[in-house]
């Protein structure tokens, strides 16, 4: 019995959580533009773990019809202040390979088959591989860290002079890698779900996207709108279980399909000010599971079903003021969810929050103050973002509801190369999702996490690894960056955000909730072929709330929260760049100077230094 709650427990609580605020309109620039390629020496693409981002904000803004934003679909891009920004190029194709350490590799490459003044079309590809390295696995020595993502992505724009703009494209991303951080050492073992019993559980992921989009010309004085339909797959093929025995030694992984349409009008009320609506539509299905014989696992045994189907509506009406300096929007979020949650327990239909921006440029100081919020839909494709090695299933598909984000700050400059901000913030929301534990979850649910209390108020508690979906999350941010920039000699800048965690009381900013979070950077260009740039990386006092509960008791939930520490993430990293020619380049960095024993979530180790090295063609 006591097992079947511990099973029960984690996997009702497979976390999520998808990116921040979405941004619907698009930036429309006179002239001839190309689209924009992830350039080799400002992101690192060899394989590691994904950046738990501070905020996560897609603006899909075009240029020359084509969406800037394409990195390939779900593929892990550096963690660290070396390479984190993006550049023009105006190649018609490129091709960037790398060489590291740890037989890392990367592959990078795209073509635009078509480039008229009003037609683009083309293809891009993407390849990541590690498979040498070899974390300090006591029970099991000979295990290697692999990991492959392989990326191809088409697309394709045409503009109507004077009618608008279509864009259409598809992508493909499939992943195979292993849960390299597995140690049967404290007597759980996935025999029956490995023949052999001896190797780390391996997996692989299919992620599938495709999206057509409509966007009328910009016009002051007339109605604009746009258009969107998307559909994505996202799947695993595998979900393992390591408490469970014969029939549920795993099960097939979960598989999620979502449908979106999203559509955005304005309307013009004077030269200055517009009424105007967004709309977004979300239909998510899920796949029954099943064991490896082909039954289905259902609500009669100790595993629960997989999601319904469920939808979710987002209206969002809006007022907007412009003026010079000043930018206002007024407006509410409303959503109206169908069929989420689990039966019994079905997520509330209706949700309102804020949607309010207000900015205010004063030349040399700039103001900004946001009210927003709203429901944030709980896919196995957004948790992904936030943790590549997350459980490969979910169980509820409540979704997190988010009364208030607030935020407010002041930015200064830039003035004589110096720019500086401050700013403030506080979210709070229901439902929020814990995750990042599920490689530890392999290893074993022990009564006693080593390092955590056995006994809290004098009773023997037990520890499950992640919580359900009822967990409230409320915090307060407060940021600071500064920086100088002196042309080609050299440019500074640093961060830094003070965002205090204690169980169910913080500011979300990853899953390894840090109190501390900053970067720094110094980059110089002593002549225009030569680049150099050394960043710093600081997640500090990063610790994941793990939930207690009594042995015995029917309640799984009842204990109080217990913060796991782990160690503080700091990377300090060196790149270089030198163009032979226009068209050739070579490249060298070195990650992870300190040699840190960093650990990407409990149980997941990373390498220490890190060196590579690469070529970059363009044509």
């Amino acid at each position: 019995m006591m097992k079947t709650r511990y099973i029960s427990l984690l996997l009702l609580a497979a976390p999520a959580m998808q990116g921040a605020a979405q941004y619907d309109q698009d930036i429309d620039v006179e002239g001839k533009y190309v689209p924009e390629f992830i350039a080799r020496d400002r992101i690192g693409l060899f394989p590691r773990p994904v950046k738990f981002p501070l905020e996560k904000s897609a603006l899909e803004y075009s240029l020359a019809g084509v969406h800037a934003d394409f990195t390939p679909q779900a593929i892990p891009i550096s963690a660290t202040g070396w390479k984190d920004t993006r550049r023009w190029d105006d190649s018609r194709g490129y091709i960037s390979l790398g060489l590291g350490s740890w037989l890392e590799s990367t592959l990078s490459a795209g073509y635009r088959f078509i480039d008229s003044g009003s037609t683009v079309a083309g293809i891009r590809l993407q390849h990541n591989s590690t498979s040498l390295w070899k974390p300090d696995m006591p029970t099991l020595p000979d295990t290697r860290m692999w990991r492959y993502d392989e990326a191809v992505g088409i697309y394709a724009s045409h503009n109507f002079e004077g009618k608008g703009r279509l864009d259409v494209s598809a992508d493909y991303h499939i992943g195979n890698f292993n849960y390299y951080g597995y140690d049967p050492y404290y007597g759980y073992d996935l025999a029956t779900a490995m023949p052999d019993g001896t190797k780390a559980p391996d997996q692989t992921l299919n992620d599938f996207s495709a999206r057509v989009a409509w966007n009328s010309p910009s016009a002051i004085d007339d109605i604009t709108w746009n258009a969107a339909a998307g559909v994505r797959y996202f799947g695993y093929r595998r979900m393992y279980l390591p408490w469970g025995d014969g029939f549920f030694a795993s099960l097939t992984g979960g598989r999620e399909t979502h449908f979106d349409l999203d559509a955005g009008f304005a309307f013009p009320t004077s030269s200055k000010s517009s009424l105007g609506i967004d709309l977004e539509a979300d239909v998510l299905g899920y796949a029954a599971y099943k064991n490896r014989d082909g039954v289905y696992a259902d609500a009669a045994s100790f595993i629960t079903d997989a999601p319904d189907t469920y939808g979710m509506v987002s209206l969002s009406p809006y007022y907007r003021f412009t003026r010079s300096r000043l930018d206002i929007r007024v407006g509410a979020r409303i959503d109206l969810t169908f069929n989420a949650g689990t039966e019994g327990d079905r997520y509330r239909v209706f949700h309102i929050a804020p949607d309010v921006k207000l900015d205010y440029n004063a030349g040399p100081a700039s103001l900004f103050l946001h009210l927003m919020g709203g429901n944030t839909l709980h896919t196995l494709a957004g948790t992904y973002d936030l943790d590549y090695y997350q459980a490969p299933g979910i169980f509820s598909s409540a979704p997190t509801y988010t009364p208030l984000d607030a935020k407010a700050g002041v930015t200064f400059g830039p003035f004589s190369g110096f720019h500086a901000g401050f700013d403030i913030a506080w979210r709070t929301s229901r439902g929020q999702y814990w995750g990042g534990l599920y490689q530890m979850a392999l290893n074993g649910i022990d009564p006693v996490i080593y390092g955590a209390p056995g006994e809290i108020d004098g009773q023997t508690v037990a520890y499950s690894y992640s919580l359900d979906a009822s967990s409230r999350l409320s915090g307060i941010s407060v940021g600071l960056q500064a920086g100088y920039d002196a042309g080609r000699y050299f440019s500074i800048s640093a961060s830094g955000h003070y965002q205090p965690q204690n169980g169910t009381k913080g500011y979300f900013n990853g899953f390894d909730r840090p109190r501390w979070v900053a970067d720094a950077s110094v980059e110089t260009n002593p002549w225009s072929s030569l680049r150099f740039r050394v960043g710093l990386d600081w997640r500090g006092v990063r610790s994941y709330p793990i939930q207690t509960w009594h042995p015995g008791s029917s309640e799984l939930n009842g204990g109080p929260v217990v913060m796991l520490r782990i160690p503080d993430l700091l990377m300090l990293n060196l790149g270089a760049s030198y163009d032979v020619t226009d068209s050739f380049g070579i490249w060298i960095q070195a990650d992870n100077l300190l040699n840190r024993d960093n650990l990407y979530a409990p149980s997941l180790p990373e390498p220490g230094i890190r060196l590579a090295a690469g070529i970059d063609l363009k044509f």
